[in-house]
């Protein structure tokens, strides 16, 4: 796919046309989740190895897939998700195994990013000079295959907010490694602005979008409710200020819908991609009116 999207572009993300909870298998097949984000105006889809390799196990080729995708004019945009790379030993060597699946399928379908993360908490983190030397070898590979890499940050782990993510970033030094901001991890870090504005603009590599009908109060609800969440514009999140700043910081990057919820999952596949596309192009637009 053309791998220059913009702010203009929404991707939808893996789990908002899966039809499935995290870590479950899709409840809709790869053809009918294209189709739908196509129908629904998406540039592009998320993508996990897991869902590949059930994808490929099921009897469907590589150039069937892409077959598909050409068919729809529309592309694989991001891959996730990579964690434990931060760490050496057998963590370590896990990690590899599943970033390696993702260039794989990289090479075969161009997609722009992929999404790593840390979903261990914070005593467990090796130090960050560590994390950023394994994040710049990590920067090199995935150069290697065209691809932006893209470290999320998760309010529970070892990489809790912005700041955190941003050292690993600033000290690994690699032009094709940045920031993934999600909104919901994003207000449930303290919403650091300040921390964005620090950041060169391209070096937020991707945006995840989505809101919440409730501010965790702990984090235990944190655990809890980021897998209950709600179509942007349908929660209590300033998303419009959200929108706002990083049009300020001049951030390039396109928006991922990532709308995981039992209420999402269950809608027909058509429904849900329409949905969210049509929510966050919304609450985008309120955003960008003069």
């Amino acid at each position: 796919m053309d791998r220059a999207l913009g702010p203009d572009d929404l991707i939808a993300s893996h789990y908002t046309i899966s039809g499935a909870d995290v870590m479950k298998p899709a409840r809709h097949s790869f053809a009918q989740r294209v189709a739908a984000a196509a129908a629904a105006g998406f540039a592009g889809i998320g993508w996990t190895a897991e869902d590949y390799d059930t994808c490929r196990a099921a009897g469907l080729s590589d150039a069937e897939m892409r077959s598909i995708l050409n068919d729809h004019g529309i592309g694989i945009a991001e891959l996730e998700f990579v964690s434990d790379w931060a760490h050496g030993g057998e963590r370590g060597a896990a990690a590899r195994k599943i970033e390696d699946r993702m260039y794989r399928m990289a090479d075969t379908f161009g997609p722009r990013h992929i999404n790593v993360g840390e979903l261990r908490p914070a005593p467990e983190m090796e130090p960050i000079e560590a994390a950023a030397e394994r994040f710049a070898a990590l920067c090199d590979r995935a150069a290697a295959h065209g691809l932006l890499v893209a470290i999320e940050f998760l309010p529970w782990t070892g990489i809790p907010d912005p700041a955190t993510a941003w050292e690993i970033c600033r000290m690994a030094g690699r032009r094709n490694g940045g920031l993934l901001v999600d909104s919901w991890h994003y207000f449930h870090s303290g919403a650091d602005a300040a921390t964005l504005r620090c950041v060169p603009p391209d070096q937020i590599v991707a945006i995840q979008f989505d809101d919440a009908p409730r501010m965790a109060a702990s984090q235990t609800d944190m655990l809890y409710d980021t897998l209950h969440r709600c179509a942007p514009g349908k929660g209590v999140f300033p998303l419009i200020d959200f929108v706002r700043l990083l049009d300020q910081i001049g951030v390039n990057a396109p928006i991922s819908v990532e709308i995981i919820s039992p209420q999402q999952q269950e809608l027909p596949i058509a429904e849900a991609a329409r949905t969210a596309y049509d929510s966050s192009k919304e609450v985008i637009s309120r955003a960008r009116q003069p």
